[in-house]
């Protein structure tokens, strides 16, 4: 007799759930996506071996709307030669999707030419006429961990597929005293609200729950494994522990694994370099794949204690130097408004300084870091009025002399200018021994010093000759010589 072949029912089910149209099959327990053991098909000879084998493969991916259609199809035919009786027919093991395997034509050791076989669905019991059978090797999820602000906008980075391109780390701004080292717990709790939010995000044909694992490499320290099970949607926030996404600092988090409902698996990280932590990058580069985020304090500017600027009045002198004191990363943007006029500058130093040159208002509006220029600190409370300094006209301004006949009195008037009330020194110094003023200013005769004095001229009345002067001066706001 001719030699024939078929699959037997051994390992198959029998799949009655193909739409009208297309026939039902017997088909091989379903396998995930890189299965090391993908199975077999067991066949049945008749006739004399060794026997050769000829098969079609038909193949419809995973993503295939028309799968099982057969004018959609990827067709390939194959040969393999077996020897035994009772042998297997290997699957195909790689790509998701649906195969269909078909028996087309067998020869043997007395038919050497192919024998051409009838295609042979069975029905709902497998017989030797069974010559057309299924697989179905199943998609391993796909899943992709993004970063996305408070409000839901979604941040610059998305790392997908096998996680190993390099990614920019984001860098998110923490205003001063919002990392978790600067407050109680109560306090961290409000400002968790703040801080970016991170998302596993799946792909819509995977099959939910599915189960992650991620390991986050926080500022300092070892790497650790996080455990998510049952995420029973498409999309779930990542809650990391306190201890690691509250430090100001650069920490990197990567998806490791996922698994759906199914049980199908997707290794995303070799587990030979799981839990090394960063010193097994013996390089220095960036750990591979996943997000890098990197938490930066916002800058922060306050006067300088040993400045005018510290003055809790906010008023300071023309020709004070307004230092501040800058905290954060070394290199800073400064914004500020003089008199109306918006200014910027860079400061490479510590300590910021910039000289009262005009009377008028000098407010600090804005310190950024230069290294993530969207990092900033905006300043309502630096505001200052520069004052101008008091100043006093002896005799309106001019070099009287004017002899004084003995009995009688003659006034010198002080004009003052500046804000009330005023504190001032005069002093009336010996005159040269020609009568004149001296050049060096001659001997101190009196010194008198008017204080809180509310108006702007002020009269000595006197007999005594000498020369006549204001040594000191002080408004309400400043004061001349400076101390």
């Amino acid at each position: 007799p001719k030699p024939r072949a078929w699959f037997t029912a051994s390992g198959l089910k029998y799949n009655d759930t193909y739409p009208p149209g297309q026939k039902h099959a017997w088909q091989l327990g379903s396998v995930c996506e890189g299965s090391a053991s993908p199975g077999a098909f067991e066949l049945g000879l008749s006739g004399s071996g060794p026997w050769r084998l000829e098969y079609r493969v038909d193949y419809w991916a995973w993503n295939n709307a028309n799968s099982g259609n057969p004018g959609s199809v990827d067709r390939s035919t194959s040969h393999t030669s077996v020897a035994m009786q009772h042998s297997t027919l290997k699957t195909e093991c790689c790509e998701p999707g649906l195969y269909r395997y078909t028996l087309t034509a067998v020869s043997d050791e007395r038919y050497q030419q192919l024998q051409r076989l009838d295609p042979g669905y069975s029905a709902s019991v497998a017989d030797e006429s069974l010559t057309v059978v299924e697989h179905r090797i199943m998609h391993s999820p796909q899943a992709e961990l993004r970063a996305y602000m408070p409000d839901g906008r979604p941040m610059d980075v998305s790392a997908r597929g096998t996680f190993l391109r390099k990614q920019p780390a984001i860098k998110h701004c923490l205003a001063p005293g919002q990392s978790r080292s600067d407050g109680d717990a109560q306090t961290w709790a409000s400002i968790r609200d703040k801080l970016p939010v991170f998302r596993i995000e799946f792909e819509k044909d995977g099959s939910a729950p599915f189960h992650a694992w991620i390991e986050v490499f926080p500022a300092s320290g070892p790497s650790e494994v996080i455990e998510i099970p049952d995420i029973k949607g498409y999309s779930q926030a990542v809650s990391l522990p306190d201890r690691i996404a509250s430090q100001i600092g650069r920490y990197h988090m990567r998806l490791v694994k996922i698994r759906d409902s199914r049980g199908c698996e997707r290794q995303l990280v070799d587990p030979s370099e799981v839990g090394l932590g960063r010193s097994s990058d013996k390089s220095g580069k960036a750990i591979a794949g996943g997000i890098e985020i990197e938490y930066i304090e916002a800058p922060s500017a306050r006067p300088s204690s040993s400045s005018p600027a510290a003055n809790p009045s906010r008023n300071v002198c023309l020709g004070d130097i307004l230092a501040f004191d800058l905290q954060g990363l070394n290199s800073w943007n400064v914004e500020y408004i003089y008199n109306g006029a918006r200014r910027s500058t860079s400061a490479n130093k510590r300590l910021f300084r910039r000289i009262a040159d005009e009377p008028g208002n000098f407010t600090l509006t804005r310190i950024c870091h230069r290294s993530a220029n969207d990092c900033c600190s905006d300043f309502e409370d630096l505001s200052y009025t520069v004052r101008e300094i008091p100043r006093v006209r002896v005799s309106g301004g001019k070099n009287v002399y004017q002899d004084i006949i003995e009995g009688d009195m003659v006034d010198i008037r002080l004009d003052l200018v500046g804000t009330p009330p005023f504190t001032f020194t005069w002093q009336r110094r010996s005159l040269a021994a020609d009568g004149a003023a001296s050049a060096n200013g001659g001997k101190v005769l009196e010194s008198h010093t008017v204080k809180n004095f509310d108006g702007f001229s002020y009269t000595i009345s006197t007999s005594s000759e000498g020369t006549f002067e204001v040594t000191f001066i002080q408004d309400r706001f400043c004061q001349y010589p400076k101390a």
